[in-house]
Parts: C-alpha cells; sequence; structure tokens
C-alpha cells in the first residue's frame, strides 16, 4: 500500500489518500531520479509526504522540488480535495 499525505496545513490535519496499483506503478517510473527533500517546518505547502510497502517504492520519502513528480501525486488527490486547495498547491508547484 503507497499512501500519499499532503503537507500544507497547520493547526488541522493534512489530507492523505491510498494510491492504486496503477498509480504506484507510474511513480515507481517517475521517481528514479528523485531525491527525498528535507522536512520543512513553515507554513503554507511543503511537498508530499509519500510512505509505501509496495516493491520498488522508497519507504517514506518527501516529494518537493520535482515539478512533474508533483504534478502527478496532486493529480491523484481529485478525490479527497476541493478545488481551492488543488489550485493554491499548483500554484506553489510552479
Amino acid at each position: 500500500m503507497t499512501t500519499v499525505t499532503l503537507l500544507i496545513f497547520s493547526g488541522r490535519p493534512d489530507p492523505t489518500w491510498e494510491l492504486t496499483a496503477e498509480e504506484v506503478s507510474q511513480l515507481v517510473q517517475k521517481l528514479r531520479d528523485v531525491d527525498s527533500a528535507e522536512e520543512l517546518s513553515k507554513l503554507g505547502y511543503r511537498g508530499f509526504l509519500v510512505q509505501s510497502d509496495d516493491p520498488g517504492m522508497p519507504s517514506k520519502m518527501i516529494v518537493r522540488n520535482s515539478p512533474e513528480v508533483e504534478r502527478f501525486l496532486l493529480s491523484t488527490s481529485k478525490r479527497v480535495l476541493d478545488p481551492d486547495t488543488i489550485q493554491v498547491v499548483e500554484q506553489a508547484i510552479e
């Protein structure tokens, strides 16, 4: 199972969702040349926390400053995030 947490809120829980097997397969390919970012303790968008026990996936990593991967992860969130939050994250990625 691979879960993604959008690191964005302070004072309330960050949204988390599970990736489908197809999404995990796509993500494995996208993460080949991406290193985990450091955790930030600032307000606002701080990236995506990816946690996994799926083969080929790191057990835990933070994705930030990798626009292609961030946009992909954001595209998988549409079933849990509201349009306003999606827009804020899209602007932060750019």
